[in-house]
């Protein structure tokens, strides 16, 4: 007696072709949850914010922010609305002039100094902002032996461009030389300081949250 799976018949079901302009309406809209995510952080918006803003669930605005859902045209409209853009730039169609910012070298100076023994000085890489969710500076580390030891929220990161500098935790220091990159949470208590008595100058990235 034939098993069932050998006297089973399998018939080929063809799928449906799709729109000839599925592949341009995914392409206009691939950047637009990710877009509108950023748009309302900036606007320091919850979900739940936004969807009560445009009379939506929080539940709609997260499927959207992650591209499983398209908005209608009315939807976009009130989104931009909310978020105080364009239709335009939430599609990716036009860009925000304030999206793109070019500090150039001449504008780094004149450098902060640091209200602190140590007197590291910084130069502003974001206009003296945080962009998002963090931070850049150019940091010129104090003297050694004048460190002075500091904790915060978010995350640090230190690229070293020229010069050696030391980053002290409560039981180990991290001597860095050019090139060389260390990353740590801000809670860490540390320190920085500049090793002998050539300048050091490092790219300082603090996250904010």
């Amino acid at each position: 007696m034939p098993s069932p799976k050998s006297s089973a018949v399998h018939t080929a079901v063809p799928l449906a072709p799709l729109p000839a302009d599925a592949g341009a309406t995914a392409g206009a809209f691939a950047s637009f949850g990710p877009r509108m995510k950023a748009l309302r952080r900036l606007k320091q918006m919850t979900v739940e914010e936004l969807g009560d803003a445009i009379g939506v669930n929080k539940a709609h605005i997260s499927r959207l922010e992650r591209g499983l859902k398209t908005p209608s045209i009315s939807v976009m409209a009130k989104l931009a609305t909310a978020l105080g853009t364009s239709i335009g730039h939430l599609v990716g169609e036009t860009l925000d002039k304030a999206d793109i910012k070019v500090t150039r070298q001449s504008d780094l100076a004149p450098r902060y100094r640091a209200d602190e023994p140590a007197q590291h000085q910084f130069a502003p890489l974001l206009h003296g902002h945080s962009v998002g969710s963090f931070e850049a500076f150019v940091i010129y580390p104090g003297a050694d032996g004048a460190a002075v030891h500091a904790q915060h929220e978010g995350q640090e990161m230190l690229y070293v461009l020229s010069g050696t500098i030391d980053v002290s935790f409560s039981d180990r220091t991290e001597r860095l030389t050019v090139g060389d990159c260390i990353h740590f949470p801000g809670y860490l208590t540390h320190a920085l300081s500049r090793v002998g008595r050539a300048q050091a100058r490092a790219l300082l990235v603090l996250s904010t949250r």
